[in-house]
């Protein structure tokens, strides 16, 4: 009987050794994939920035040349004004 109580004691203490190495390997895992999942998450922060600032960059370039545009616009009814004034005149 005092053999049975011995098998039980050292039973008891190698399943709690490793359970104890069980913890630190699942602990240490866990933080690796945490630690890569912060990695992974700031790449594609920048990843995201690089290509907003892109984005945005075509932006003021289209919202350039609206500008433009307008400006063109105007010019180009001011001359067909001044065409239509000089046509009148050669017309009279």
């Amino acid at each position: 009987m005092n053999y049975d109580l011995l098998i039980a004691g050292a039973a008891l203490f190698v399943t709690i050794i490793v359970n104890i190495v069980l913890i630190a390997f699942f602990s240490g895992t866990l933080k690796a994939n945490q630690t890569h999942q912060k990695e992974m998450l700031e790449f594609l922060r920048l990843e995201f920035k690089e290509h907003f600032d892109r984005l945005e960059s075509k932006q003021d370039k289209h919202n350039n040349l609206i500008e433009r545009m307008v400006v063109v616009e105007q010019s180009c009814k001011s001359a067909h004004h001044r065409i239509d004034d000089f046509e009148g005149v050669h017309h009279e």
